[in-house]
Formats: structure tokens, C-alpha cells, sequence
């Protein structure tokens, strides 16, 4: 077994780690510092992180281990079977939560209902997915139970209010602005969503958004979109 362990270069595993933990700061100064910053102005960008960490992540997971198996594979077995038999409820649930995330199953801010409880979203983590509910309890749900369940979508149509925006995009049809009108984090994608051309670059789009504030964010979330 020492053999074994002699077989496995510390100083590839440790550059591995430094790698690591380098990537981890870079996300984090990205998420909490930039990111905030730059939310208003990239919608499309800030839709599509999450999915870019993970893979990310998942590619550096790939190549840590292939670095690992490459070094001692019978070890890397061994260790590998140790860990995911110890963890299997816990990496079950990293498995469900990426598939979650990579789908866009859920949104923060949906209801949903299970089973066994009603709520809304507030959180979406890797492991569990957090609500509340009614009564104002914090409810964690792990998110293999949640894949698993069988859900409905609560969507309280009374609180959407529906709006007209004039919107004007040149080289761009129909399609394209219903496309971004469903991709617009303002904009209630559950409910109608209506475009109409009026003459070239010019149409009228008549959606659902769930407060007034959220209006003009709309009108700047389509400037934004302009050159197509």
C-alpha cells in the first residue's frame, strides 16, 4: 500500500489544489463583487453563469481525477468507491441539483408544491433547494427528493399585471423579440407573451410582468438587445 501511495506525484496534486483554490476565489470575486455590478446590463450573460461555473467545475473535476487515475488507478478505484458509498445520499443530490441548475428547472421566486409541502423558492444550492412557505417557515428540501417528487408549479396570476412595450430592433423578426421576451429576467415567461409588427424594426410586444417597477427594466433590457 505504501508502493501505492509513492506511485502518486504530491506535487501534481498539490498544483492541482493551488488550481483550485485559485478558481474558487475568481468565481467568488466574479459572484459577489462583479457580477452585482454588471446584472443590470448583461441579462443574457448573468442567465447563463451558472451553467458556465458548473461545467467549469465539472471540467477541473475531470481532469483532477484523470490526473489521479493516470498516476495510480487501483488506488483511484478504491478511494473513489470508498467515497461515493460513504456519500451516495449527499452526491445524489449534487447530481440532481446540477441537472436542476443546467435545465433551468426552477426559478427563485417560483411556487412550487410536492407532496408533502407548498412553498416559494428562495434559494436553489447544488444539495437542496430552500422555501418558504405560508407561514413564513424556512422548508430545505435535498434535490433528489425534489427531482423526484411530483411537482406543480404554482403561478398566482392575480399579481401579473400585463404591459405594452414599443420596442425597436432592426435585422430582427417575430420570433427573434418573442425569443428575448422569454429570456427577459422582468418578464413573466409562464404567462402570454404577445408580438406584433407594426411596420420594419418597429413592434409592439404585450407581456405579463409581476410589478410595476420592473417596467422600465424591461425598456433598458431591450436597448441593450438592439444590435442582434
Amino acid at each position: 500500500m505504501m508502493s501505492d501511495f509513492r506511485n502518486i506525484q504530491i506535487s501534481h496534486i498539490l498544483l492541482f489544489i493551488a488550481i483550485g483554490i485559485v478558481l474558487f476565489m475568481g468565481l467568488y470575486i466574479v459572484n459577489n463583487y462583479i457580477l452585482p455590478m454588471l446584472k443590470k446590463k448583461h441579462f443574457l450573460f448573468f442567465k447563463y453563469w451558472q451553467k458556465i461555473q458548473i461545467i467549469v467545475w465539472i471540467g477541473y473535476s475531470f481532469l483532477f481525477y484523470v490526473m489521479l487515475f493516470r498516476s495510480n488507478m487501483p488506488l483511484t478505484l478504491i478511494i473513489s468507491g470508498i467515497i461515493i458509498g460513504i456519500g451516495w445520499d449527499y452526491w445524489r443530490n449534487i447530481f440532481s441539483g446540477i441537472i436542476i441548475k443546467i435545465n433551468n428547472q426552477f426559478r427563485i421566486g417560483e411556487t412550487i408544491s410536492t407532496e408533502n409541502t407548498t412553498g416559494k423558492i428562495i434559494a436553489i444550492n447544488l444539495s437542496h433547494t430552500e422555501l418558504t412557505n405560508d407561514s413564513g417557515e424556512l422548508i430545505s428540501i435535498p434535490n433528489y427528493v425534489l427531482r423526484s417528487s411530483i411537482l406543480k408549479h404554482l403561478f398566482k396570476k392575480s399579481t401579473v399585471q400585463l404591459y405594452t412595450f414599443n420596442i425597436h430592433i432592426e435585422n430582427a423578426d417575430v420570433s427573434t423579440i418573442k425569443n428575448l421576451a422569454i429570456l427577459c429576467p422582468f418578464i413573466s415567461s409562464n404567462q402570454k407573451i404577445e408580438v406584433e409588427k407594426i411596420k420594419d424594426s418597429d413592434y409592439i410586444l404585450r407581456a405579463g410582468i409581476i410589478d410595476i417597477s420592473f417596467a422600465e427594466e424591461v425598456n433598458i433590457y431591450f436597448k441593450r438587445n438592439k444590435i442582434l
